[in-house]
């Protein structure tokens, strides 16, 4: 399938370009540690940035991931260690597991455990190769499973997840941009089979639905990163105002809200207040009708009454008589 032709981003993909966008946040003495599949994506990545430690002294490493899912899962270890070993940039492989746990895909499951390997890095800044391509794939297919706003506004350019920034410098460029700079650089890569199996919703999306939008519509994409955009703002805002009100009912310690003053935001309030409360965790949001149901316990339940929602196997949201809060699961033996 030929890469989605978008028109957000006319520059050439260059270090020189890429340089120039530099986040001033991320100035100083940084560790940074590119997320390296094998892929054409991430391997573009590792050489942009291999090509900008020339320029500007780095900090570079990267990891590799073996998911062991594919029968090819070791090839590609292989590959990244043989490249990382050529262009003498530190490589750390780690190999998980992947088990699917209470009904989620696999494809979540693995990116869970990735996530993880990369937080016991040393690295302050992990960066991650997606795409204009890859924004658009996220936001339909956010849509399509009726997911909050947060989750539909895909991926910002830079998320905090503990003490470790992730930071996403190729979201302005598309697959086609890309694929120049791999092809004018003679890079080799690794492909996954599972890019070209439509039963995971992103690859339909990618390979059939979207070919099928921009046939009908030559500005669809365009059309749909302006919603993208806006989404985005709409964030922002109810971040901000998320904030406001977590500072007028928060807990002495700030680990938690009052359940009074917390019952005197109006249901809107309360559901994004929640919702930001819980993704400061950097815990995945439950679906809105079991939140909004928790919500609905504590402003019609005594306060003898401790509503709780189970937000994964390690973490609840509980209410008691004055504090909302998020605990660890008690583990029974």
């Amino acid at each position: 399938m030929a890469p989605l032709k978008l028109k957000m981003n006319n520059s050439t993909l260059t270090p020189e370009h890429l340089l120039s966008q530099w986040p001033s946040n991320l100035d100083g003495h940084l560790h940074y540690c590119i997320g390296l599949s094998g892929g054409i994506d991430s391997v573009v990545l590792l050489h942009l940035f291999k090509q900008l430690s020339l320029i500007r002294p780095l900090k570079l490493s990267a990891i590799h991931v073996n998911h062991g899912i594919s029968t090819n899962a070791n090839d590609w270890q292989n590959f990244c260690s043989e490249l990382c070993a050529n262009w003498q940039i530190p490589l750390t492989l780690a190999q998980v597991k992947v088990i699917k746990l209470g009904g989620e895909g696999l494809e979540n499951s693995a990116r869970k455990l990735r996530y993880a390997e990369y937080a016991k890095t040393a690295a302050e800044v992990i960066i991650l190769a997606h795409h204009q391509d890859d924004q658009i794939e996220t936001l339909l297919s956010q849509l399509l499973r009726g997911s909050d706003i947060h989750n539909i506004a895909a991926m910002h350019p830079q998320i905090k997840r503990r003490e470790q920034i992730f930071w996403r410098p190729l979201l302005n460029y598309t697959k086609t941009q890309l694929s120049a700079y791999a092809k004018l650089n003679a890079l080799k890569n690794i492909s996954d089979e599972s890019n070209y199996d439509n039963h995971y919703l992103r690859n339909f999306l990618r390979n059939k639905i979207i070919p099928e939008l921009i046939e009908h519509d030559s500005h669809v994409v365009a059309k749909l990163m302006h919603s993208l955009h806006s989404l985005q703002k709409s964030v922002t805002l109810n971040d901000d105002l998320a904030q406001a009100d977590f500072i007028s009912c928060c807990t002495e310690d700030k680990h938690g809200l009052q359940r009074n003053l917390f019952g005197q935001l109006n249901g809107l309030r309360q559901f994004n207040l929640l919702t930001w409360y819980i993704t400061q965790q950097n815990l995945a949001l439950p679906n809105q009708k079991r939140l909004q149901e928790f919500i609905r316990q504590i402003n019609t339940a005594r306060l003898d009454r401790h509503p709780a929602l189970i937000l994964n196997s390690q973490f609840n949201l509980i209410a008691n008589a004055k504090f909302i809060q998020i605990r660890k699961a008690i583990t029974h033996i």
